[in-house]
């Protein structure tokens, strides 16, 4: 098949005919086959088709099959596909469903026809098509069942495999309600919530119907003896017992005569359990209809829900019930209720009702959350789980939780609710956290954001994933931030997958919009960040290294990482995953990362970016003078405008470390409090120190308990200039001197 040509595919019965084109299949085929690198013709391209009715036919670009066929797929995510539905004489009211979801808005009618465009958006999985109508009064459907495939990723093992992976860390966290899509899972013993228990009855609600009115004509009945009192002449058989009274009572016409008799009943255990579940089952049917309605304006799924509800309530009103009493329990293994027609399906479908579920192929149908979604989601905790690992066990994790959304179902938190942070248990000192969908402002007003000591003064941001890391015991925190894409760009880089544009364009947004205020000042500056895009890009360990926005990131901050499931939620050691990981290690375990950070950093034109932890005075001073500065620990420094005077820099108030040397070797001191201070003349000389031809000196105070002596430092054996005061990086005093 050629790129750009259309394909068409048709089902049809005797009354009705459906047929999708799609103008980029061939398009979707080939880009699926580069991001999985796989072969044409390869099965996870391909897909199921089938029907539970014989009349249904397929049509494959006009070549018919039947029953259940395996095809090239039709349906991927986000297409569109051009629909047509057709109906014959006396058809009327059509209306086309895709799973739980009603898409009758999307259609437009004329006369016998409905014609629109529809698409899965970023829904993959299985999908039941079923087009209702009406022929001659009576109501009629076509159904049948297939697949939406995902052209960037294999999706019934990656896909299954992110869910089980969302759902290890937040149970129901990867399930959603009224999809387009499901995928089937097995039960398995758990909690059943609203939204499992209503996704499981769906599926098995016409069985359980079937099952009980089966039993109301055939039950399952016992031998129950009946006492009762009869005259004489209506006895059928005297006992011993009897005889004798009846020769004491013979003349006594009315006397009544006390019998047992076995008579067949209807209340037995079984029975009482029918009627329990089927009372229950209307009950918990009630409940959640509710949230339905509330979460849905559908018609036909209102109608939906009126019928399913009134023949549930026909069931349990039913007069097989009036003499069945209250279940109360099973006092042994009942045979009947594993063996019976009937009683085998309502005990089967009661346990899969109470019992939660499985990630494995299997009967029950679960609709999940967009791919997008999910994957975003998964990316969260990719990159929590690598920060954790890293980490080791000397930290606790600490979590926030889910919450439940009017839909019934579980999200994720925005903000500090979705936080885990990552506290060091020896002494409670928070290293790391890692935030979803973190808002920085949700107004157009400068607020507190939900990313600590950061705000935004213009529009909101809200940046997927924020990982903050802590150093030294201090307030002192780095900001990186993620967005999670599952997009891949239509064009390539070198050959190799890259995310899209517009997804490296958001992340220099963030870094523009994004503000800390410094609390000294009480001005906004920008943070130092770094911001990358995560998306399914299909890369080896090798690759990755080369690739463009894996060099972007080592220059500008900005770039990309590529994601894809494997079996392992942390990073497979063979694969592009690992440079997430690699490079995560690198900022929590640097001890330079400051000062690395402050030297990749690419300042604004004119000025320069200094790390304030990591800047040095540099000082020289003769022998007698040095001597009498390590005595006191007192480094004193002449201001004003004349040569060699100090100039009030940021350094020069910031700096916490002072270097004293004599022009080769030197004596490294950590500076007490919070900066320098003015000092008079007198108050020097009396302190010891002497000659002093200035009224005023900028005098810092040495830690003189811990110092380190360094000897042949290479910045200072560079000639005179050495003898001015000055501030520079630890890296900046130890390189080599320039030849």
């Amino acid at each position: 098949m050629a790129t750009g040509s259309v394909n068409i595919f048709e089902v049809e019965n005797n009354d009705v005919r459906i047929r999708f084109s799609c103008l980029s299949s061939a398009d979707r085929i080939s880009r699926a086959m580069k991001n999985m690198r796989i072969e044409e013709g390869d099965s996870r391209l391909q897909a199921e088709f089938r029907s539970p009715q014989p009349d249904v036919r397929f049509f494959f670009d006009g070549k018919e099959e039947r029953g259940s066929v395996t095809r090239e797929a039709v349906f991927f995510e986000n297409t569109s596909y051009p629909t047509l539905i057709e109906a014959k004489e006396g058809v009327s009211c059509m209306s086309l469903r895709f799973s739980n979801s009603p898409i009758e808005r999307s259609l437009s009618a004329d006369g016998q026809l409905l014609y629109g465009a529809v698409s899965f958006g970023n829904q993959v999985g299985k999908a039941d098509i079923c087009l209702a109508y009406y022929k001659n009064g009576r109501h009629q459907t076509l159904r049948f069942t297939t697949e939406v495939l995902s052209y960037k990723m294999d999706y019934r093992s990656d896909m299954k495999q992110i869910i089980r992976d969302i759902e290890e860390e937040y149970s129901m966290l990867s399930f959603a309600f009224m999809r387009e899509t499901y995928l089937n899972f097995r039960t398995r013993q758990g909690q059943s919530t609203d939204l499992i228990w209503w996704q499981i009855f769906r599926t098995c609600y016409q069985d359980i119907l079937y099952a009980c009115r089966h039993i109301i004509q055939a039950p399952r009945h016992r031998l129950h003896p009946e006492v009762r009192y009869e005259r004489a002449e209506r006895l059928r058989l005297l006992t011993s017992d009897m005889e004798n009274e009846y020769s004491r009572f013979s003349d006594d016409a009315n006397h009544l005569y006390r019998t047992t008799e076995l008579c067949h009943t209807n209340d037995t255990v079984e029975n009482r359990f029918l009627k329990f579940v089927m009372n229950e089952l209307l009950n918990r049917f009630q409940t959640v209809s509710r949230h339905i309605r509330n979460t849905s304006q559908s018609v036909c799924l209102e109608k939906e829900l009126q019928e399913m509800e009134e023949n549930l309530q026909r069931t349990v009103r039913h007069p097989f019930f009036r003499n069945i009493g209250q279940f109360r329990g099973f006092v042994q293994d009942s045979l009947v209720m594993k063996r019976a027609n009937g009683y085998r399906t309502i005990y089967q479908k009661w346990i899969e009702l109470l019992c939660g579920y499985e990630l494995e192929e299997g009967i029950n149908q679960l609709e999940t959350k967009d791919i997008s979604v999910l994957y975003e989601i998964w990316c969260f905790l990719k990159v929590k789980n690598i920060v954790e690992d890293i980490l080791g066990e000397k930290v606790e994790a600490r979590y926030s939780g889910c919450k439940l959304t009017p839909k019934f179902v579980r999200d994720l938190s925005w903000g500090t609710q979705s936080e885990v942070t990552f506290v060091r248990t020896e002494d409670g000192v928070e290293l790391a956290s890692v935030m979803y969908n973190a808002p920085v402002n949700d107004s157009d007003k400068q607020t507190e954001s939900a990313v600590r000591g950061t705000t935004t003064f213009t529009t909101a941001q809200r940046p997927d994933i924020v990982l903050r890391l802590t150093k030294r015991q201090k307030d002192i925190q780095y900001t990186f931030l993620f967005d999670a894409k599952y997009r891949i760009a239509d064009s390539k880089q070198d050959g190799q997958d890259v995310p899209p544009v517009d997804a490296i364009d958001q992340m220099h947004r963030y870094r523009d919009a994004i503000y800390y205020v410094d609390q000294a000042s009480g001005k906004p500056k920008r943070e130092i960040i770094g911001g990358y895009v995560l998306f399914p890009g299909n890369y080896t360990k090798e690759e990755y290294a080369q690739s463009y926005y894996h060099q972007s990131a080592e220059k500008v901050g900005i770039g990309a990482f590529p994601l894809r499931p494997t079996s392992d939620l942390l990073v497979s050691p063979n694969d592009s995953e690992q440079a997430l990981r690699e490079q995560i290690a690198v900022w929590l375990q640097s001890k330079r990362m400051l000062s690395n950070l402050y030297k990749k950093a690419i300042p604004q034109h004119g000025l320069t970016y200094r790390n304030p932890d990591d800047v040095i005075l540099v000082n020289y001073a003769p022998a007698a003078k040095l001597a009498k500065m390590r005595e006191t620990g007192l480094c004193y420094l002449r201001t004003g405008e004349e040569q060699g005077a100090i100039v009030m820099t940021p350094e020069a108030v910031s700096a916490r470390y002072a270097m004293l040397h004599n022009g080769r070797n030197g004596t490294l001191y950590k500076i007490k409090g919070k900066g320098p201070r003015f000092w008079a003349k007198a108050d020097l000389e009396k302190k010891g120190f002497e000659n002093l031809g200035h009224d005023y000196y900028l005098v810092y105070e040495l830690d003189t308990s811990k110092s380190a002596e360094y000897n042949n430092i290479p910045a200072l054996n560079r000639g005179p200039q050495t003898t001015k005061p000055d501030f520079m990086t630890w890296e900046e005093l130890m390189e080599k001197k320039d030849k």
